[in-house]
């Protein structure tokens, strides 16, 4: 797993859109779907249940989308305080 697939399934998980999280990440939706569909099988995970109206996240995507919002906040944690003090 890269770090972009991460990326592109908090934004897909935000906008429960393909269509508007590809706008959001300048790529293609196909090529956003696809990566999408490839971390499911990457993770043995669906997660989404794609429907005519939208995507909704399943218990898996509910899961792994508060795991990848921690992961990033602890990165930002790391790049705005490199050597660790809280001062």
């Amino acid at each position: 797993m890269e770090l972009r697939h991460l990326k592109y399934f908090v934004t897909v998980a935000e906008e429960l859109s393909f269509s508007r999280a590809a706008v959001r990440l300048d790529i293609s939706q196909p090529t956003l779907s696809r990566q999408i569909k490839n971390l499911e099988d990457e993770l043995n995970v669906v997660l989404f249940l794609r429907q005519s109206d939208g995507l909704i996240l399943t218990e898996g995507g509910k899961f792994f989308l508060e795991q990848s919002k921690r992961y990033f906040t602890s990165q930002s944690c790391r790049r705005a305080n490199p050597q660790g003090s809280l001062h």
